[in-house]
């Protein structure tokens, strides 16, 4: 007999433990938060975007080197998880939050990406094939290595398949108890069978739900262990709450041998009081100040400022800019993963196939378009976009339209001969405005023998598009991502990959071999012109002198990688 399938209201936070007695100064501080609220075929959230910006901010300001991921499907989310497990090295404290939809099956808790299936009644299955189960996530981090891993689930808002289970499954409310093994602390958003509040009415304007507003508060005072977080965010819950009239207690489960203190009272004091001499900064635009006068052991080869090393155990506060992959500079919108395989009616390698019906307005030379179709690329440009044909066969003329009615526009003829025809060669490429919205580009053409072919669609998505042309250009000059001058000391400029920047998350860099776990911020993309670089962009970095290289990795807007790449300075 099956176990009844129960909705995941349980916010968990979950902390694994191997190695306890570990050298503190020499870890690192590593988060993953990814915030879920664009779901796509079952009910969207509100808050939990939210909720995973103030918890990286928050992070941040901890000390910990944070990668930010939102409105994932299931292909960014595994690689966004496969980034952050290769980011983790043994010893190092690993920290996972994630805010969205959750789901719990036969006493399996599984996260949901923004693509889960509309599942059915009996259909658990694709739940389980398309989601994310909580105990993978704690394996692949606890196989790094990591001294302390610490997983943080706000999972608790409404119940995505409510209308397609309510009648053929016996709904729980709240979540089942969390067997929590030793070295683990799991603390959940509410109580058993207590149903957690994304908010407390309509005209709530917090940005965070009642949970993770009450945890952040917590979180953010220096020297308070888990439980004190826990004990102390259980009252301020239950007391917001019940200030609309709900029962709400979040409940904990302590596993660990010993306390964890995630925020150190005396980092923070000594990174608030160091004098001058002891300033550094972390890439441009992030001011820190660190206290030299103790242990400030840093990653290998990580240097700031004169004789001054920062790494884990250093805490750094102050932050003044967002970083690029909580998409300050790409917000999601649609999810350029997705749309790679719809660009043209499928993955980039497909043959288009059309099955239309003939254009009566052609004439009687008009067949069907046939197996082979045109394929369309698209190139931008400060003047606007450039839509270039490759057609299957020889033709003579090549016309096109916008949307499925009104004329066709031929394009041109070229001032050159096609030996095949003996006739001049139609223009492959046509304009189209910077300002073009989505739509369908209808193409046909004409072969030798004056009969015309088409029409053919070709789907045209301009943020898909800009990305697509963005990244291909970035990975065929690899060489030239950044630039080294010296003036008034050495400096690394990173024009190109600002004026690239709509196809970039996050850049990440590191000096003298160090891997690439600094970021540097970019500034918005600005779709309507997406190579301007705005007058106030940090354009450059100054590094120390006797820096001979720097290692540079992309997070692309697919949630996938570059490699490592290193430019050596002349």
């Amino acid at each position: 007999m099956r176990h009844p399938v129960r909705f995941l209201m349980g916010c968990l936070l979950a902390l694994g433990l191997s190695g306890w007695a570990l050298d503190i100064a020499s870890a690192r501080n590593l988060a993953l938060v990814v915030g879920n609220d664009s779901y796509v075929n079952v009910t969207s959230l509100q808050k939990a975007v939210g909720d995973a910006q103030a918890i990286g901010d928050e992070l941040e300001k901890l000390g910990y080197v944070v990668r930010r991921a939102e409105n994932v499907d299931q292909r960014g989310f595994s690689r966004a998880l496969v980034a952050f497990d290769a980011d983790i090295q043994p010893g190092d404290r690993a920290l996972f939050f994630y805010a969205g939809h959750g789901f719990e099956i036969d006493g399996t808790n599984y996260l949901l990406p923004t693509d889960v299936p509309a599942a059915q009644a009996n259909q658990e299955d694709l739940i389980r094939d398309a989601s994310f189960p909580v105990g993978r996530i704690i394996d692949g981090i606890r196989e790094r290595g990591a001294g302390v891993a610490v997983l943080v689930l706000d999972a608790c808002r409404d119940n995505p398949f409510a209308n397609n289970f309510s009648r053929s499954a016996a709904l729980g409310r709240g979540l089942a108890r969390i067997d929590a093994p030793e070295g683990v602390f799991v603390l959940m958003s509410a109580g058993a069978k207590q149903e957690a509040l994304d908010r407390l009415s309509d005209q709530d304007g917090n940005p965070n739900s009642v949970f993770t507003r009450s945890f952040l508060n917590e979180l953010a005072k220096p020297g308070q262990t888990l439980v004190e977080i826990a004990k102390k965010t259980q009252v301020d819950v239950r007391a917001l709450a019940a200030s609309v009239g709900h029962d709400q207690t979040p409940a904990y489960y302590d596993q660990v041998i010993g306390d964890v203190v995630l925020s150190d009272a005396a980092a923070q004091t000594g990174s608030q009081t160091a004098g001058p001499e002891a300033r550094g900064s972390v890439g441009p635009n992030i001011k820190t100040q660190i206290n030299i006068t103790g242990q400030t052991q840093a990653g290998a080869g990580v240097q700031i400022g004169s004789g001054t090393q920062i790494g884990a155990g250093v805490m750094i506060g102050n932050k003044e800019a967002k970083i690029a992959v909580r998409n300050q500079a790409n917000p999601p919108g649609s999810d350029p993963a997705k749309a790679l395989n719809v660009q043209q009616g499928g993955t980039p390698t497909d043959t288009q196939l059309a099955l239309l019906q003939p254009d009566s307005k052609l004439g009687n030379k008009t067949q069907q378009p046939l197996a082979r179709a045109p394929i369309a690329s698209f190139m931008r440009s400060n003047s606007g976009w450039t839509v270039t044909i490759s057609l299957p066969e020889p033709a003579t003329a090549l016309a096109y339209r916008m949307g499925d009615a009104g004329e066709f526009k031929e394009t041109g003829l070229l001032d050159v001969l096609d030996q095949r025809t003996g006739a001049r060669m139609p223009n492959p490429s046509f304009p189209l405005s910077p300002r073009a919205p989505a739509g369908v580009i209808e193409v046909r053409y004409r072969t030798a023998d004056g009969t015309d072919v088409g029409p053919f669609p070709i789907r045209f998505d301009p943020d898909v598009a800009l990305y697509q042309t963005q990244r291909q250009n970035l990975e065929q000059i690899s060489g030239s991502w950044v630039e080294f001058r010296d003036f008034n000391g050495t400096l690394v400029y990173f024009t190109t990959l600002l004026s690239y920047r709509c196809a970039i998350t996050e850049v990440r860099y590191g000096l003298n071999g160090a891997p690439p776990l600094t970021r540097f911020d970019l500034p918005v993309c600005n779709t309507k012109d997406p190579f301007e670089i705005p007058n106030n962009a940090k354009t450059y970095l100054k590094v120390p002198a006797n820096t001979k290289s720097i290692s540079i990795q992309l997070t692309w807007r697919d949630g996938s990688q570059s490699e490592v790449n290193t430019v050596e300075k002349d």
